[in-house]
């Protein structure tokens, strides 16, 4: 009996793996650590961990998610634009920009690790306060 279940659990555990790890490539699961307030496209994310991901939509890759550091909040939800580097990075990688003094720095693009298309984010030239 016990090889049995021991046999099962190393199947298991076999079948699990492959599916998690092209789960994150397909959702491009991020996790991004922010020291001061960033602004992506309307939403104020305060200093702390969030976790960038693509939405799980059927056909569209242009939506992503932003989570809290363990995903048990959905904290914004915001449409990025394609873009394209001519070399994918090796790491994953976010595109920040200072606007006028005194406000927010936002998010201008994030390209995951190996792939040449990213998100791009798009913005009015002048930002509401918040």
């Amino acid at each position: 009996m016990k090889k049995i279940f021991g046999f099962l659990l190393i199947v298991t555990i076999a079948v699990l793996l492959p599916q998690a790890s092209s789960a994150d490539d397909w959702n491009r699961a991020t996790t991004a650590i922010f020291n001061q307030p960033v602004q992506v496209s309307g939403h104020m994310l305060p200093a702390g961990i969030y976790v960038f991901r693509l939405a799980e939509l059927s056909g569209e890759r242009n939506v992503v998610q932003i989570w809290n550091a363990d995903q048990t909040v959905l904290v914004a939800t915001v449409l990025g634009f394609s873009d394209y580097v001519r070399e994918a990075p090796a790491d994953n990688r976010f595109i920040l920009e200072e606007r006028e003094k005194g406000t927010p720095i936002v998010l201008k693009a994030w390209f995951y690790r190996g792939n040449t298309q990213g998100q791009t984010f798009a913005y009015s030239k002048t930002l509401p306060a918040k």
